[in-house]
Formats: structure tokens, sequence, C-alpha cells
């Protein structure tokens, strides 16, 4: 199904709009918006951005671990929105990360963006960062923002991504290739 570029904004606002609205009354600390993070599952939706959005021990992508979620797949040097919405003030750095080795591991993340202090206000903290020029295109390719507050907290938010030159390219071949039997079978 295609969507077109309207409709699609138009639902991102609407879920945008009810996620702000949701996080604002269930939230103990802060939740990542967007990208869109793994969450792990569970029956009340309330009670898994409680959970989430709580300070987390648990390395490297927080209580929401290797839960599946959905792979966006980026361009190199393509601009990107960062989300996070706090309702307390600690202070401290965000970070953005990637790991091209996947998620079992801590030293596997990298940091390609300094976001700054984040923490210093309550409310939505947004960002434009640059997804970095390597490619990784294969689904061990995990992107992770990280707020390590001044009171000694960690907040961590995984993401599946995909980082393709040609996000099409795979396709297009595909299709010659089948166009070109289509015709061989037909002489």
């Amino acid at each position: 199904m295609v969507q077109s570029k309207i409709s699609g904004a138009i639902n991102f606002v609407l879920v945008f709009t009810l996620l702000i609205g949701l996080v604002g009354r269930v939230s103990a600390h802060g939740i990542l918006l967007s990208p869109t993070p793994r969450l792990p599952y569970g029956q009340n939706a309330t009670d898994v951005i409680a959970k989430v959005s709580n300070p987390t021990k648990e390395f490297p992508c927080g209580i929401a671990g290797d839960s599946p979620g959905p792979v966006t797949t980026y361009k190199p040097g393509e601009k990107i929105l960062i989300a996070y919405n706090r309702t307390i003030t600690h202070g401290g750095d965000c970070l953005m990360q990637i790991s091209r080795y996947g998620d079992k591991y801590d030293k596997d993340f990298k940091t390609f963006e300094n976001l700054g202090p984040c923490g210093m206000e309550k409310g939505l903290f947004t960002a434009f960062v640059e997804v970095p020029y390597d490619e990784c295109d294969n689904e061990d390719c995990v992107m992770r923002f990280r707020w390590d507050d001044d009171a000694g907290n960690n907040y961590l938010y995984c993401v599946n991504v995909r980082i393709k030159k040609y996000p099409d390219c795979w396709d297009s071949k595909r299709r010659r290739s089948t166009g070109t039997t289509r015709r061989a079978l037909k002489n």
C-alpha cells in the first residue's frame, strides 16, 4: 500500500499528539517518541509506557531489551527528528549511538551525535541529527538514544534501523531480473 505524503504527515501528527497526551499522564521520567523505539510487550499501554520511562540498569537497550520493533530505513547523511519527552529535571547529556553488531554488548555502541544537555527542563526535547554516512544494511543495526542524567540514572531506548544509500535498489534489481526471465520464457 502506498501512502501519500499528506496522509503520512496527518497520521504522524495524530499519533504524535496522542503519544504526547498519554506520556504526559503516565510517564515517570521521560520517553523517546521519535524515532520509534522498541517497547516491551504488555497488555496495558499505560503500564508499558510507565515502565520504559523510568531509569534503567538494564544495558544496552533498557527494559525493552531485544523486543522486536519496527525497522526504519534511513539514507546516509539524512536528517532525522529526535523527540524525547521529560517529566523531571535532572540535567545530563543525551547521546545518539549506533551499533553495527547488534545489541548484546554495551561496548558495541559508538556515539555519532552528542545532543548536549537535555534534561534541564520539563517538556519535549527535540533535535535533528544526521544519520552516519557508513551504510549498515543488516538486521543487527541498532540506533540508541541514551540519557545519563546528573543524578546517576540511565535512560536507554533502542531503535532497529537500516542505513542504505539506495533503499529500493534490491527491489529494482529484482524487477529487472524478473522481467528478463519473463522475456526469456517467451522466446
